[in-house]
């Protein structure tokens, strides 16, 4: 797949793991990416049919989906490497047109995510997904930042 074309191919624990070891897509990530390399697992992230990766030139430049917590209840993650950028409209429109097509597939009766306080790009994607700011969840980020909780209910 070397043709700088966007593919769509279902998760793996290695595509998060090479997106983990590559810059990540915005510098207030780089903590996150760095404790969940230490402490955290990309394979906890794989759900059949709940999770995806865009590759391009047979490299992932970033993956996104839903982890089941119990339930219909779920959290919604992403992440990117610094790559990503030069696709980002075809990722965000990617997301968004399969973001509530998956929850509604899988009967989620609540999606939500953790955004840093720091990251305004970040809530404003989450916004822009149709999540609402639930509330300031203070020093739960794995660095001990603080971070909103964002949520969706369908």
């Amino acid at each position: 797949m070397m043709d700088n074309i966007l593919h769509i191919v279902p998760y793996t624990a290695q595509h998060g793991e090479f997106i983990l070891s590559q810059q990540m897509n915005h510098k207030i990530l780089q903590a996150d990416a760095e404790y969940i390399k230490i402490q955290g697992n990309a394979k906890n992230l794989e759900q059949d049919n709940l999770s995806f990766t865009g590759i391009v030139n047979d490299k992932p430049i970033f993956s996104a989906g839903y982890k089941i917590f119990w339930g219909s209840v779920a959290e919604c993650w992403f992440i990117a490497t610094k790559e990503m950028s030069n696709y980002s409209l075809s990722v965000a429109k990617i997301i968004k047109k399969d973001f509530a097509k998956i929850a509604k597939k899988h009967n989620l009766k609540r999606v939500q995510t953790a955004v840093r306080k720091d990251f305004i790009e970040g809530q404003k994607f989450a916004e822009w997904l149709g999540l609402e700011k639930e509330g300031l969840m203070r020093k739960w980020g794995f660095d001990g930042s603080d971070q909103y909780m964002y949520a969706r209910l369908f």
